[in-house]
């Protein structure tokens, strides 16, 4: 009975061994937030254009008594979150804003270092910043913004705003390194664990037509949008296209408590705030979808709104750059901003804050110029789009 009991084992174990290792060896490690959240392979979704990296980074991770002219607090759209395998600093918009600006930057995980509390202490009433930008995903703003009761800060407001000098702008013009996607030949051993994972999150949805998942998968109207070798389907969170972002009194309610973060971040007089609203990826990609949502988001509509908030519009020059051709704003594999996505901000940024008088000699550059050389014949110079539908 026992050995009838340990053959099965060990054939079950065989059957494992033959479908598991001859994927692991041929699976890329998972880079894309969507690819390993959804159990999508990253061969088909990884990105094949190069990425680009800053080292050292131009940002940092900001330190406890250390002065910075502009300090961020914000999520995964601004520095690499704790559970990202691959996440570095050294890629994201806040080193892009740093090099076209000269700005220190340190940034904050608004999650980990409430910005209220920021607001409450020593560090910021003895080092105050000139600018304290907070980002945040669109997809936040469905629930209140957590961590910013700002019952312990606020205090009376002066008389307007002290006229302090502009910072010059003093571009560092640093290269950034070309950073490649890691490919399964370079993994030894081969990340079976990976390949587990896959299989228990994809076969469900292959063989049993099981949907409902946190990721999806969608059809686009073009190729071209995504260097991906998936030219005609781009993966979203599901959460991306939920009802709520065209409730306009929902909105309006989480702007006038964005408003009241901005009076408290400026209460000093000298330090001024701005917000960034990192748009979903559906939000900027739903014209280009075969299957549409039936709405539009309202969130930037909404927070221009209100001039006196100083937010950051993004998500129409995003979608407008994707028209354009631009491709890979967002990352094939996961739910934020690639190369591009990442520069457009960093770029906006420097704009909005010229016209907010924290910088002098910001430049409009054209936003859709790649900062990595093209490589002649990969497909990088030209990108294309091809009508599919």
């Amino acid at each position: 009975m026992k050995g009838g009991f340990n053959r099965i084992v060990l054939r079950g174990l065989a059957l494992a061994a033959a479908l598991v290792l001859p994927l692991a060896f041929v699976l890329d490690p998972p880079d894309g937030d969507l690819t390993e959240l959804g159990g999508y392979a990253e061969n088909r979704f990884g990105p094949r254009t190069p990425q680009a990296i800053f080292v050292p980074p131009l940002a940092e991770a900001a330190r406890p008594g250390a002065d910075y002219d502009a300090l961020v607090f914000g999520d995964g759209f601004s520095h690499p979150e704790a559970e990202e395998r691959h996440g570095r600093y050294g890629r994201y918009w806040t080193d892009h804003l740093r090099n076209l600006t000269g700005l220190t930057v340190g940034v904050r995980a608004a999650g980990a270092t409430p910005l209220a509390a920021y607001l409450a202490s020593a560090d910021f009433r003895e080092r105050p910043p000139r600018v304290v930008i907070l980002q945040l995903s669109e997809r936040d703003l469905g629930e209140p913004v957590g961590g910013l009761d700002l019952s312990t800060v606020t205090t009376p407001r002066p008389h307007g705003m002290t006229t302090l000098r502009p910072l010059a702008v003093q571009p560092l013009n640093r290269q950034p390194r070309s950073l490649e996607r890691a490919r399964a030949q370079a993994w030894n051993p081969p990340p079976i664990g990976h390949a587990l994972d896959l299989l228990v999150k994809a076969l469900p949805r292959a063989l049993l037509n099981v949907a409902g998942g946190p990721v999806e998968e969608r059809s686009l109207a073009y190729a071209g949008l995504f260097s991906s070798a998936a030219a005609t389907t781009t993966l979203f969170r599901a959460e991306d296209f939920q009802p709520w972002r065209t409730d306009h009194r929902l909105l309006e309610e989480r702007r006038a408590g964005l408003h009241a973060i901005q009076d408290a971040v400026e209460a000093n007089g000298v330090t001024r705030f701005l917000l960034l609203i990192a748009p979903d990826k559906g939000t900027v990609y739903a014209d280009f979808l075969l299957d549409p949502p039936p709405q539009r988001s309202a969130v930037d509509e909404v927070m221009a709104a209100d001039p006196t908030l100083q937010a950051v519009p993004l998500a129409s020059g995003l979608t407008a750059l994707a028209a354009g051709g631009v491709r890979d704003l967002y990352a094939p594999n996961g739910s934020r901003w690639g190369l591009e996505g990442q520069l457009y901000a960093a770029r906006a940024v420097a704009r909005t804050l010229g016209r907010l008088g924290v910088l002098s000699g910001a430049t409009d550059p054209s936003p859709d110029v790649a900062i990595l050389p093209c490589r002649p014949g990969q497909g990088d110079c030209t990108p294309a789009r091809t009508q599919t539908d």
